[in-house]
C-alpha cells in the first residue's frame, strides 16, 4: 500500500472511495460528517438512518463501517468508520480494526484509491500519533498491496507527526 499524507480539506482529494469519521448513530453532526451534510444536504443522512432502521438499531457498535452513496462528492461511494464508542472512546486497537474492515470493504468494491481523514483524532480521544500507530503496520499488509490511500490532516505539523508515527510503526 502506498500511504500519502496530505494538509486540506479530505472532501476535495477525489478518489473511489472516502473513508469517513462516523459517531454510532450515524448522525452527520460535525467535523467530515458535518461538512459532507452541508454539501450534499441530507440524502447521505437519510441512507445511513435507514440503513439503522433496516436493522432495527438506533446505533452500531466501534469498528463497524457502513457504505453509502457520495451524492455530489468526487467518490464512488462513503465508508462511513465507526472508530468509537456510544462514550466516544476508543483505541489503537479499535482503530486499526476499523481501518481494515473499511480497507476489505474498499478492495472488495474494486477501489484502487482511498482519501481519509485522521479516525477518532475529533471528536474522538485519539491523537494524530496514535492514528499513525494504527495505521502504519498495514503498509505492508497483503491484502492492501494494491491500495493508494491519501490521508488528509488539518496542519504541516499533524502531517509531519503523522508521517513520523506510520514510518516508525511500520
Amino acid at each position: 500500500m502506498k500511504i500519502r499524507v496530505e494538509v486540506g480539506d479530505v472532501l476535495t482529494f477525489p478518489a473511489d472511495v472516502l473513508i469517513s469519521t462516523a459517531n454510532p448513530w450515524l448522525n452527520l453532526s460535525g467535523g467530515v460528517n458535518g461538512a459532507i451534510l452541508t454539501t450534499c444536504g441530507s440524502v447521505i443522512q437519510d441512507e445511513l438512518h435507514s440503513h439503522l432502521k433496516s436493522l432495527g438499531v438506533s446505533a452500531i457498535p466501534a469498528g463497524s463501517v457502513v457504505r453509502s452513496l457520495a451524492s455530489k462528492l468526487p467518490f464512488k461511494h462513503i465508508l462511513h468508520a465507526v472508530a468509537i464508542d456510544p462514550f466516544y472512546d476508543s483505541s489503537i486497537a479499535i482503530v486499526r480494526a476499523t481501518v481494515v474492515k473499511a480497507f476489505e470493504m474498499a478492495v472488495e468494491s474494486g477501489a484502487a484509491t482511498i482519501s481519509t481523514p485522521t479516525l477518532a483524532t475529533g471528536y474522538g480521544p485519539m491523537s494524530i500519533e496514535d492514528f499513525g500507530h494504527a495505521v502504519g503496520p498495514l503498509v505492508h499488509d497483503s491484502r492492501f498491496v494494491d491500495l493508494a490511500v491519501v490521508i488528509v490532516v488539518r496542519s504541516d505539523d499533524d502531517a509531519r507527526i503523522l508521517r513520523n508515527a506510520i514510518a516508525n510503526s511500520s
